[in-house]
Parts: C-alpha cells; sequence; structure tokens
C-alpha cells in the first residue's frame, strides 16, 4: 500500500479542528504530532478505505453513514497506540468534527461494539 505522510501546518490541507487529514494516499499531519504513531495509523486507515473502496472519498464527503463508518474503523485503529483509554475523547471528536448527528454516547457505543 502506497501513501505519502507529509508533516504542514497548512490550514487549507489541514483544518483547524484536527490534527490530521487524509487525501487519497496523501496524509497531511500537524508537525507537532509527528510523534504520534495513533493518529498516523487513523490516517493510514483512510488510505487503507480508499484502497477498498476507490468511490470512499466521494461516498465520505455525501453519505453520514459511510463517513461514521469509515471514523468509528479509524479511531477503533487509533485506540490501539495509547496506554491511557482515549474512547471518551475520540466520541466526543465523532460526536461534534463531522457533522453526524450523532451524541458522545452513540459514539462511544460504536466505538467498544
Amino acid at each position: 500500500m502506497f501513501y505519502k505522510v507529509i508533516y504542514t501546518d497548512n490550514e487549507f490541507l489541514i483544518p483547524k479542528k484536527f490534527a490530521g487529514m487524509t487525501y487519497l494516499v496523501l496524509i497531511f499531519i500537524k508537525p507537532e504530532y509527528k510523534n504520534d504513531f495513533g493518529l498516523l495509523h487513523h490516517e493510514m486507515t483512510h488510505v487503507k478505505q480508499f484502497y477498498k473502496n476507490p468511490l470512499h472519498s466521494f461516498l465520505y464527503k455525501f453519505s453520514k453513514k459511510y463517513r461514521l463508518k469509515s471514523e468509528v474503523e479509524a479511531y477503533k485503529e487509533q485506540l490501539n497506540y495509547y496506554d491511557v483509554d482515549r474512547s471518551q475523547l475520540f466520541a466526543q471528536f465523532i460526536s461534534e468534527k463531522y457533522n453526524l448527528d450523532i451524541t458522545v454516547e452513540q459514539a462511544q457505543q460504536l466505538l467498544k461494539s
């Protein structure tokens, strides 16, 4: 699987509310998160989703159901890289950052399933 990681503070590529962003096979991460392997693997999950489904970018943008599934999968992967349980924090991110009309509690249940 090919992917390229680029560390940048460019707000056009990474909106303020995010630490990283993936476009097809390009992963952009803010420099202060360079050693956050959980974040890297979260973004790599999105690259894998693209390889599995070439319509990933389109579906992600236009289908809340698909976007929710994609983010839950990526955050579940990310959880594997920390010594402390971050599921509450990630549930809050899912609830608030992705326009998904889901509560923190609902997101937490999906992360546990």
